[in-house]
Parts: C-alpha cells; structure tokens; sequence
C-alpha cells in the first residue's frame, strides 16, 4: 500500500453470522470468580510443564490500559545507561520519545502462559480519560463464549473510560496467539501482547528440546507519532504514513542514534543453550502494510507451525511474515557459541522507497560474552535481508524450487475429508482500492476525489465496493437494535444516491453474510491488485480455514 493508508483497512470488515436452525444463538459464558490478589500478571501464573502439570487451572491477570510515553521518568538515564533500560515501567522502545499506550506501563503488555484447558480471566481496566477499548484474542476461536472475542460494536460493547470488563474464556487452542486491542489505533501505539496455549501431547514435541516462554519474537512496525496523528495527516492533508522503524519485543534502535548520541537502547535478546532444540515463536503486530523477513546469521530454520497449527517440517533459510500471522521455527543451536544476529528485513511500505524498516536481535548461546555480533553501524537494511530458501515469500506464485508460499505448505494432520463434500455456501470476495467520491475522506461538492492534487487522493479499500459501517449496538447481543436496512452485501446492495451501482457510488453498510450453524463454507478471495502492488493477509475470528489453492 503507498499513498493509501492501510489504517484505513478498519472499514473493511466482514461479518460472518452463525445461526442455528431456529435463528438462535448458543452462548456458554464461564462464572468462575477468584480474588483478584490470586496471581500476578508478571510471574507467568499458569506457565508450567503441561504434560506433568495436566490440572486446568484458573489464569487471572489485571490489565490497565492507559496513556503512557516511551523514556518516561520510570527509565532514569535509559538514554545512556543502559541497565536503566530495564527498571520497572521503564518503555525503552528505539531511544525516541513519544506517547503510547500500555498495559500495566509495559510495551509488550503482560504475556500470558498457560496449558489447553487452562480458563483464562482478564479484568480490563480502561485508565485513558476519554478513549473506548477492547481486547481481541487473536487466534482463539471463543466457541461457547462469543461475547469474549473483543470487537466493539460487534461481539461487545466498548469498555468506557473509568469502566472495567472481565473477559473470561477458555484457552482450548493450543498454539502460539496474541492478544491486542481491537479499538481505534492502540494496537498501532502499543496496546498488544504474546499469548501461548501449550499441551502435553503436542505433535510437535519430538522435533525440540527446548520451549521457554521468553523464546518469543513480538514484532511491530513503529510510527514516530501517535498513529490518530499520522493517519489524520495522511487522510485529510498529504502526509505520509510509512513506519520509520520495527520493534522486536518493545525494543530497537535507529541509526540516527549511533550519529548523534554514540549510544542506544538495549536490543531484545535471546539466550540459547549449544547442543539444545530450541522452539522459537514468532508473531507480527504490523499495522501497516510491512511483511518483515525473519532470518538468523549462521543458522538454517526449521518451521514447524503456522498461526497455531503443526505443519509438516520444512528447513529455510528465512521466512516472511505479515500482519497478524504467527509463524513457529526450531532453532538447532549446533554453532560456535557466540553472539549472531536475528534480522528482520522491512518490505513493502516498510521497504527502500520509503523509509527502509529493519531491526536486529541477538541470540546469544550461554557462555557467550554480553555483547553485540557486530557493530550496529554496519547494520544495515540491505544487510538484513538473506539469500535463499525461503517460505511465505512477498507477492510469489507457486511453482518454483527457489521458494515456498503458503498454499504449498502442509498441516500435519491431514484434513481435507472434512472439506471434501460440496459447500453449503460459495462467497465470493473481491478486495482493491477503489478512486470512489465519499465523505470519509473527501467531499463530492468541495474537495472530490479528481478535484484535489494526485498526491493527496486516497484510494478507499473495498471489499465487492462496499465499506463496513458499524452498528451503534452488536449484533451478537442486541439484534433487534438495529434496524434492517443498515444490513447489506452485494446481493442485497444498499440504496444510492443513483441507484444500487457500488462500483461508481460509495457504499457503505453493514456488510454481512449469514450462513446456518455447522455448514461448510467456501470463500474465494481474489486481490484484484489493479490500483496498488499489495497485498494483505485475511483472518476470520472464530474460526480456522483449509487453504484448498492458490494460484495468480
């Protein structure tokens, strides 16, 4: 995505409805309540072996979400000592002061560890003074508990400034997930964190040794600015919209800093152990379009699991991640013990036309000094990115031995009997950026999409032409506050102002498709990619999809 802000892919949400045969929905909502004071946030409460700890346990942790500010007063002389870097609250990022928003003063938030079938009780405190949120479980399927999945004006309401929600759930799928705010741009400033499901009859348990709670790669893109800010700019002005930077973990830096200050703050690190298997998990916060890769000088990867599920075991050399995706890989710590650099590689908006994304981490074998691979300055974003074998390579088709996409990887378990039968529904989805007159970001009378300089028309992001509007009550719990004619998809196109035609008049509705409980479902997705060399992952809450093919 170049000139468009891909923030603006918010509006294009589709809602799926399940119903059962009388139109009914079945909810099953945990009541189970424990003191507050039971477990901490920051100890892991429920990280444990799960094959010789198997006893579900109730999970608590406190969130407060809250405006906070990178380098605050928590971090001392951070800046130039860097053990400083590491004091409680202390939210060093890359060196560069700006406000964010936290959980509990810490950027990731709290991670949560615990087993399959482990009940999961988050208390949100919302602490800023006049913004709404919610928190989404990304890659939990919530079957039973809707109303836990986090996406205002759909499954919840918001929770209020001064408000507090319990979200209570059970933790079924086991995997590497995360959770993050589903509300505005806090997601985007800081409002994210890990969350792992282990089990003791994981299929993947003889391929490593190791799985520690601390080998995770939390990556995001970073703005320079509060995301509300740069996205305003963008929309109504023409100000760009790139990330400046990556964070691993909360953590990075900027070669500006080596220039100007001869210091930066510390880099994340992993510690290994030579001779050892170790799982490490990786996960993308990206909120813009940025697909990072992901490589380790010296090493071969071996991935072992996508977004929760067990593949079949493929060695690379690195591999692409995008928005949303978590990819698992072993690391056989078979080297020299010493110091090597985890690089992340910026593509697309994060790429050399823009602002050249990258970051580092280090993996450090025990034993090794505390010290960095190389000197940063001879880091680089041309120097982060590695030749070879790759998986989930950027904007590929399938067919060639010097890489794999995602449709030629497989599961480890074998599933397809279950979509073999002919689907009970075919949705068809088409996604570009269209050069339609609206109101969000233009006006047909003043400033319309042809009327304004070619740098500042923002083409909108659709799905089949048609813009997701919120309701003002979700749907899930509140079906009969909102009134039929908000509903629309393209068999059933809203009212224009020339008719029903959404290619050339903008629509915008409550885009929804309902199909009956326990059917099967197909959906096409085609990214017709004639405005904008783009591309963007799609994720379907409460569910898991088969990918049957892929082809372009």
């Amino acid at each position: 995505m170049t000139s468009v802000a891909s923030m603006s892919l918010l509006l294009m949400l589709i809602i799926l409805t399940l119903t059962s045969q009388n139109g009914s929905h079945a909810v099953m909502i945990a009541t189970t309540d424990v003191s507050e004071d039971l477990l901490s946030d920051t100890d892991h409460p429920c990280s444990r072996n799960c094959s010789s700890d198997p006893n579900a346990r109730i999970c608590f942790y406190h969130f407060r979400a809250e405006y906070y500010t990178t380098l605050s007063k928590a971090c001392y002389q951070c800046s130039v000592t860097p053990s400083d870097c590491d004091r409680h609250h202390c939210v060093a990022a890359d060196g560069v002061k700006k406000p964010i928003v936290t959980v509990n003063r810490r950027m990731p938030g709290p991670s949560i560890q615990v087993c399959q079938g482990d009940e999961i009780m988050v208390e949100l405190e919302n602490g800023m003074a006049s913004d709404s949120t919610t928190i989404h479980w990304h890659g939990l399927h919530m079957v039973g508990t809707p109303y836990m999945d986090g996406v205002p004006h759909l499954t919840q309401c918001p929770v209020l400034p001064s408000s507090t929600f319990r979200y209570h759930f059970l933790a079924d799928k086991t995997g590497t997930h995360y959770w993050h705010s589903h509300s505005g741009f806090q997601r985007a400033d800081g409002m994210f964190g890990s969350l792992t499901v282990r089990s003791g009859t994981d299929l993947l348990l003889p391929l490593y040794d190791v799985d520690h709670y601390s080998h995770v790669l939390l990556l995001t893109d970073w703005l320079e600015k509060l995301a509300i800010e740069k996205f305003v700019f963008h929309h109504f002005s023409e100000h760009d919209n790139k990330p400046y930077n990556i964070l691993v973990n909360g953590r990075g830096y900027i070669q500006s800093q080596l220039v100007y200050q001869g210091a930066h703050p510390p880099l994340s690190a992993i510690t290994v152990t030579k001779g050892l298997r170790h799982r490490i998990r990786t996960i993308s916060n990206s909120i813009q379009n940025c697909p990072i890769e992901v490589s380790v000088d010296g090493h071969t990867l071996l991935m072992i699991a996508k977004d929760g599920a067990p593949l079949e075991p493929i060695s690379v050399e690195s591999f692409v991640i995008y928005g949303g995706e978590r990819w698992d890989f072993v690391l056989d710590a078979n080297k020299q013990v010493g110091n090597y650099w985890i690089k992340f590689h910026g593509l697309l908006d994060c790429d050399s036309r823009f602002k050249s994304a990258y970051q580092v981490a280090v993996l450090r074998y025990k034993g090794a000094p505390d010290q960095l691979p190389s000197p940063l300055s001879e880091v680089s974003w041309s120097s982060t990115k590695r030749e070879g074998f790759q998986v989930n390579t950027l904007n590929k088709a399938p067919g060639t031995d010097m890489f794999k996409t995602s449709a030629e990887i497989h599961s480890m378990k074998a599933d397809t009997d279950q979509y073999s039968a002919p689907p009970d529904y075919s949705f068809w989805f088409d996604f570009d950026f269209h050069a339609i007159d609206n109101k969000l970001y233009n006006d047909p009378e003043y400033y319309p999409f042809y009327g304004v300089p070619k740098e500042q028309r923002l083409f909108m992001p659709q799905l089949n032409y048609i813009t997701l509007k919120f309701p003002h009550s979700p749907p899930l719990s509140q079906p009969n506050d909102i009134p039929a004619s908000l509903y629309c998809n393209q068999f059933n196109p809203p009212k224009v102002s020339k008719g029903s035609n959404c290619s050339t008049e903008f629509c915008t509705c409550l885009h929804m498709h309902e199909v009956e409980k326990n059917s099967l479902v197909e959906v096409i997705l085609v990214d017709k990619g004639f405005t904008y060399y783009a591309n963007h992952p799609f994720h379907l809450h409460g569910h898991a999809f088969a990918v049957l093919g892929m082809e372009r």
